[in-house]
């Protein structure tokens, strides 16, 4: 809870992870002796102001999930309530089908992938406090690269400005009922948004980004793999 809101969590972790070329669920992979969710959750967990927490799997993996949590949580004294719920055809529906179960009662909604292991808990406690001005507050970096704009034969049409290029990760927050009225009028206009905040540009709400972590990589190829153990080391060494 944050200022007397409600906030519930969805994680959705029911990616198919065709990129990461191996038969096993990426979110199941492990990253030192812990599967790459068992990550995300502790790291998400560390924030106290999230109250319950929904994780949306792939229906054949909802039992084997709960099995999971149900471990983690004695394993870790979690205090929150984690419900795991089945996934839809594709993210955007997932994500919808977790926002159906979070109770009128819970005002803000933070959407964050169950394949970033490494989100920093503390860029809620630091950032909550625009949602009082936004609609939605989304973690993200300002671009250090130069970016241009090609054609279909690879040829260059533009270079953009990187002062006003930010690569977009999760978490991301919303208002409970901003989120789920974006997400209705998506279905009902037939459209797909590549991340949630995509949903709220297109419908003209204020979507505000906040400075995120290099660190909060998002786990979609076996290179990925090699820089979260990196990590892992390298937040280790910080820690010791």
């Amino acid at each position: 809870m944050y200022d007397g809101k409600k906030i519930g969590a969805v994680i959705p972790a029911a990616g198919m992870g065709s990129r990461m070329k191996t038969s096993e669920k990426k979110q199941f992979m492990l990253l030192e002796n812990r599967e790459i969710l068992e990550w995300t959750l502790i790291h998400i967990l560390k924030s106290e102001t999230i109250d319950m927490i929904w994780v949306v799997v792939p229906s054949e993996f909802v039992r084997l999930v709960e099995d999971k949590v149900a471990n983690w949580i004695e394993k870790y004294a979690f205090r929150q309530p984690i419900y795991v719920i089945e996934g839809g055809k594709n993210r955007q529906e997932s994500v919808y089908k977790a926002i159906k179960c979070i109770p009128e009662s819970f005002e803000w909604i933070v959407v964050h992938d169950g394949v970033r292991p490494f989100v920093d808990s503390s860029w809620l406690d630091r950032n909550l406090v625009h949602m009082s001005r936004f609609d939605s507050i989304v973690s993200a970096l300002q671009s250090t690269d130069t970016l241009k704009i090609v054609d279909e034969s690879h040829i260059v049409k533009q270079t953009l400005n990187r002062d006003e290029i930010w690569s977009v990760q999760t978490p991301q927050v919303f208002r409970r009922e901003v989120l789920k009225a974006v997400h209705e009028k998506a279905i009902k206009d037939d459209f797909f948004g590549t991340d949630d905040a995509s949903l709220l540009e297109k419908y003209n709400y204020k979507v505000l980004l906040c400075e995120g972590e290099k660190s909060n990589i998002k786990i979609t190829s076996p290179m990925d793999l090699v820089f979260g153990r990196a990590i892992l080391d390298w937040k280790n060494r910080s820690e010791s």
